[in-house]
């Protein structure tokens, strides 16, 4: 697979014209030069994501930095950049800022992006009239003695919880969005390293989390708008923003519907993945879901932005709360209502490559989560002490937690476990009903999904390097038979990251009573599949144990076990 990405990648790069191996390096200085986003620019920005991505699932570069260095990766611009160009970092909400940024300034195109916004609350005649009540408080609260005003205080402080929800404090996962309060517009020139610092520290996931019907035009305009599901809508460069606090990019819609991702981590880490389950729906007030820019043009700082209406891939069809979608008139889940929307024809399923890919992502998803956990076991985190109680939110936080800990990573994880099960399950059973959809050849399905399943995951070793300094080989059956077990937690040591409570390896870890106390009360946490940003979890390890029960029950989402049965 990888090597047919190679090839393929060598051949879109030899039949890119001469002129992109120009070898006059670019000015770090911006220019905007072309005023206006066009169809050429934004099919040439497809391109570019396209390779990019490509290159990321070829194994030929592994971070933002160095993909955009890689000439197989980016062959139109890698001999543009400056020896000067800094190191570019980017974490989830930050990598489709920031390669946006780097084409416009490859392409002396305008720029822009929001660098103040606010909670948005709830828009509704209730929550207008709150508001005034809140306001009238406020100017009680002027006058009022200390005992009055501490009572004040307390009913301001519920009304804006009735407003803006109970998480107030960390804009990237209130309940009703955000609103953008300012923006910045590139010109003529300011240097690239500085708008991509400012990109890094301004843009996060709460950039994304705004309403999706706003249709404003003025300089204050979103970003970016939500689109149809069709092929003409979703294609290189679409963002897709989970409300719980992840952001990935499109670079590949496949002939059968599969749409192909890149995505960045804290450590600054890309994977490429499919869209599934692990992406979670949002009402439209918080924006989830698939975006495309913007276009708009910026000259002698006037601004026009395309308003919605003018957007021929323009819709509200992701935020249906319906529980059940219809192609063809067949219900269906939206997940599965995406693909077939997407797919070029019917959608047929062809089991045992189905679930050959399906694994072979969860093994690439297990392999980024590696590296992700070696990074926390080089920073030293598990010799430390540990926190006296959990993080508010574990699943986005700040500081250490939020850079080494995998509890949003293992979430997503399990969501894809759970999701290539049903699948399974679904493939099946629809063969044994003789679904057209189900196309299968051979004589014996079960035998050789088993025997795929058993290949695959065979062929997908970890190597563990234990805290003793001897090494374990796990392979992806190993990881999926014990998921529940793998920790989440930082500060804990590598055989307890992966699951390994045998007495021998228990030894290994050396960890402290303590810790492994708060090992097995965080197993909880552990067995959640579906994340809850509304949830407590600030507990300290007395408590943890009594709230255990409400934070996550275990299901069965044994592919292996799906086979079989």
């Amino acid at each position: 697979m990888c090597f047919k990405k190679v090839i393929l990648l060598f051949s879109v790069i030899l039949s890119l014209p001469s002129s992109s191996y120009a070898y006059e390096k670019k000015p770090l200085e911006w220019k905007i030069r072309n005023k206006n986003w066009n169809s050429s620019f934004e099919t040439s920005y497809e391109e570019f994501i396209s390779i990019l991505g490509k290159a990321k699932e070829g194994g030929i570069c592994h971070t933002t930095n160095d993909c955009l260095k890689n000439k197989i990766a980016n062959p139109r611009y890698f001999n543009l950049n400056p020896d000067s160009l800094m190191d570019i970092f980017a974490d989830c909400a930050d990598l489709p800022y920031v390669l946006r940024a780097y084409f416009s300034w490859m392409n002396d195109l305008p720029f822009s992006y929001p660098i103040g916004l606010r909670p948005a609350g709830l828009q509704s005649a209730d929550a207008f009239k709150i508001k005034a009540e809140i306001s009238e408080l406020e100017v009680q609260m002027e006058t009022a003695g200390f005992f009055k005003k501490q009572s004040l205080k307390r009913q301001i402080s519920d009304l804006r919880k009735t407003i803006y929800g109970d998480n107030t404090k960390d804009i990237r996962y209130n309940r009703y969005g955000n609103e953008i309060t300012e923006k910045k517009y590139v010109t003529d020139g300011m240097n690239i390293n500085s708008v991509i610092t400012e990109v890094e520290l301004a843009i996060s996931t709460a950039t994304f989390r705004t309403n999706a019907k706003n249709n404003t035009t003025s300089e204050l305009f979103r970003d970016t708008y939500p689109v149809n599901i069709s092929t003409n809508a979703i294609k290189p460069g679409t963002i897709l923003y989970d409300p719980n606090g992840h952001v990935a990019i499109v670079y590949e819609v496949s002939s059968n519907g599969k749409i192909h991702l890149i995505d960045a981590h804290p450590d600054n880490s890309l994977s490429s993945i499919t869209y599934g389950e692990k992406f979670s729906r949002t009402i439209v007030e918080v924006g989830g879901g698939f975006s495309n820019w913007r276009p708009f043009s910026y000259d002698n700082g006037i601004v026009k932005a395309k308003s919605n209406d003018d957007l021929s891939d323009f819709s509200l069809i992701q935020f249906q709360q319906n529980p059940v979608f219809y192609f063809n008139e067949k219900p269906m889940s939206f997940y599965e209502f995406v693909r077939n929307k997407l797919t070029l024809g019917n959608l047929v399923y062809k089991p045992v490559e189905e679930l050959s890919e399906a694994l072979s992502e969860i093994c690439s998803d297990v392999q980024v989560r590696k590296l992700s956990v070696d990074a926390s076991l080089a920073s030293g985190l598990q010799n430390q002490s540990h926190p006296k109680k959990l993080p508010a939110n574990i699943y986005g936080t700040d500081g250490d937690w939020e850079s080494y800990s995998t509890p949003s990573r293992d979430a997503r994880l399990k969501a894809s476990i759970r999701e290539t099960r049903n699948l399974v399950i679904k493939m099946i059973e629809g063969y044994k009903k003789m679904d057209p959809s189900i196309e299968y050849n051979g004589d014996n399905l079960v035998g050789d999904l088993m025997n795929t399943y058993r290949e695959v995951t065979r062929k997908c070793v970890l190597q563990i390097q234990k805290t003793d300094g001897s090494n374990a080989l796990l392979n992806l059956n190993d990881v999926l038979r014990n998921i529940y077990l793998l920790s989440f937690d930082p500060y804990l040591c590598t055989e307890l990251r992966w699951g390994l409570i045998d007495s021998k390896s228990i030894k290994s870890c050396g960890q402290s009573s303590e810790n492994m106390d708060w090992y097995y009360a965080e197993q909880g946490i552990a067995k959640r599949i579906d994340r809850d940003y509304a949830m407590k979890m600030d507990y300290s390890l007395i408590e943890l144990p009594r709230a255990s029960i409400s934070l996550g029950v275990e299901e069965n989402i044994s592919i292996a076990d799906a086979i079989r049965e």
